[in-house]
């Protein structure tokens, strides 16, 4: 459930402009006060050699949450209706909230 809204999140990012093209570091001043900051930071914690299949479930529910919501910012963005729209990443959007509303506690 995460690789498509990391293609939308790394698609939106001006990896020009970063110093390490991406690639999170904390210890950064340059990355601790970029605008794309908490953007690279999720990328950084979701990507390939990040074993998402050991994280404990509430990591990877704030991960998704993350997603979720750049997600539904860019709907809004570019004038969609996810209930109604059949384009991909509305129709992402609708199971992400789906999926997301399963996981979440009572």
């Amino acid at each position: 459930m995460l690789d498509f809204p990391r293609k939308l999140v790394r698609a939106e990012m001006d990896l020009f402009e970063s110093p390490h093209s991406g690639e999170f570091d904390s210890e950064d001043h340059v990355c601790m006060e970029c605008v794309d900051g908490p953007e690279c930071q999720w990328l950084y914690a979701t990507d390939a050699v990040a074993a998402l299949d050991s994280r404990p479930i509430p990591q990877l529910s704030d991960a998704q949450e993350f997603a979720i919501l750049s997600a539904a910012a860019s709907t809004v963005e570019k004038g969609h209706d996810p209930q109604q729209c059949s384009c991909q990443m509305c129709a992402w959007l609708r199971q992400a909230k789906a999926l997301h509303a399963e996981i979440q506690p009572p």
